[in-house]
């Protein structure tokens, strides 16, 4: 049994799953973002349509953001900031989403707007890449990829 795509030191059936399955809703905005992130990983375009804001949605559908997962290889999840818990209507989540691209390592960096919904956490919206400055690890840090190795040692050559 592998861990979860999300980061956390649980098997993916023990943290993502119950959310994914409709077993148990995310008590806080960075669950939310974690299970969404694995969502991608494993193509559920249903979950990430219903977890996000319809007033934000445009003309997103469920098949899109199934295919977007599977056009890109998502690598890691790395939380910079969270705020919104079990009890706060509103919340934000600073996170870097690593992803292998043509060989290179790329990252998606945003700060994600949550909001509550029907009683549910959901995205609402972004600003990507808000810090403005490099979220690359440090060269002894291990590499976002999921190499094992150190970051100096493979894709920060």
């Amino acid at each position: 049994m592998s861990l979860c795509h999300c980061g956390n030191p649980l098997p993916y059936q023990q943290c993502c799953q119950p959310f994914h399955l409709g077993h148990k809703t995310a008590p806080t905005c960075e669950a939310l973002m974690r299970s969404r992130f694995s969502a991608y990983i494993e193509q559920l375009g249903d979950y990430l349509f219903n977890t996000w804001h319809p007033d934000f949605r445009d003309d997103l559908t469920p098949q899109a953001l199934a295919q977007s997962g599977k056009e890109t290889d998502w690598r890691s999840l790395d939380i910079l900031a969270s705020f919104g818990g079990p009890d706060d209507q509103q919340g934000t989540v600073e996170f870097v989403a690593w992803f292998m691209h043509q060989g290179e390592l790329q990252y998606h960096h945003e700060k994600s707007n949550f909001t509550r919904y029907q009683g549910q956490w959901v995205y609402q919206d972004g600003t990507f890449n808000p810090q403005r400055k490099s979220v690359l690890p440090g060269r002894n840090q291990a590499c976002p990829c999921m190499s094992k190795k150190k970051f100096k040692a493979c894709c920060g050559k």
